[in-house]
């Protein structure tokens, strides 16, 4: 069929208009690439100090937290070794290794909590477990000897805001290990157990001391700097892991500033009644300290 001028004319139209149409689009993407870029490169600048903060904040208590973290580790291990000079029964088991894996088992039942909950709430939760005794009830057996960190891992992913504790004093082998404790321990010397676990501490209360001022400070410079953003154009969380990395080094740097360990009083270190809750308590303190920079189930949030 012959195509006259007409049709070359039409053909050459259509040609154009799909040419100005691919044009204009590949303009349009070319404006929404340029400005998405201007906006990161904006968003970045604007960041920058947040970033520098936490870097700075990261430096600032690097070396003393290391410090303090390798101190809790050696005050652990001897106050642990004590308590095989006071084991009226031993056996294949030596008691040091009883009181250890307590200390960690209640460790674990709150490390998926210690990367996010407030240092208040930790604080006062973790120190409900110096009176455990009170509050054992053997009724299942949710932890194994040897995949309890494992077990806490599947239940802090399955709710993140359960209090495992509670399943700990629920659980037959915990209450199994507290109890054998409590039955292998010299209780006539436990005023003499607890003055040279105090005396065990005395560097480490120090170093913690020292600490807690200036992680104190810390938390209310990142929660002013956070707060701040809040009436900035562009939000954090724009920044996903800077913003997850500035709650995480907060969050812990304020629960590190609550945790404590109650001054023995040596007049009446006798009078004691759960001498062995607070022991196994003291040392799940030190055992949470000396594993730091692992608090949380995530090891991606940064160095502190």
């Amino acid at each position: 069929m012959p195509y006259n001028f007409s049709d070359y004319l039409s053909a050459s139209a259509l040609i154009a208009s799909v040419a100005s149409v691919f044009y204009a689009k590949k303009q349009s993407d070319l404006s929404k690439i340029t400005l998405q870029n201007s906006y990161i490169n904006n968003l970045s600048d604007k960041h920058n100090k947040y970033l520098s903060a936490l870097i700075q904040i990261n430096k600032k208590h690097k070396e003393e937290i290391l410090q303090l973290s390798e101190e809790a580790g050696s005050a652990l291990r001897d106050i642990i070794d004590l308590f095989d000079l006071y084991d009226t029964r031993p056996r294949v088991r030596y008691l040091r290794h009883l009181v250890h894996e307590a200390s960690e088992m209640i460790h674990y039942a709150f490390k998926g909590q210690l990367g996010w909950q407030t240092g208040v709430n930790i604080s006062h939760q973790l120190y409900g477990m110096a009176h455990l005794e009170d509050e054992l009830n053997p009724r299942r057996k949710y932890f194994e000897q040897d995949a309890f960190s494992n077990i806490f891992e599947r239940m802090y992913h399955k709710n993140p805001n359960e209090r495992l504790q509670f399943k700990l004093l629920q659980d037959k082998h915990f209450c199994s290990l507290v109890k054998e404790i409590q039955e292998r321990i010299d209780c006539s010397k436990k005023a003499e157990l607890l003055i040279k676990t105090q005396c065990i501490l005395s560097t480490f209360n120090e170093l913690l001391t020292g600490v807690k001022s200036k992680t104190n400070e810390s938390v209310r410079y990142l929660s002013e700097l956070i707060e701040e953003n809040e009436l900035e154009h562009f939000p954090l969380d724009e920044s996903p892991k800077l913003y997850e990395r500035l709650q995480y080094t907060k969050t812990k740097l304020d629960i590190l500033g609550e945790l404590y360990i109650p001054k023995i009083d040596e007049d009446s270190a006798d009078k004691y009644y759960n001498y062995v809750s607070l022991s196994i308590y003291i040392c799940a303190v030190l055992y949470s300290i000396a594993s730091f920079h692992s608090w949380g189930w995530r090891y991606d949030y940064g160095s502190l």
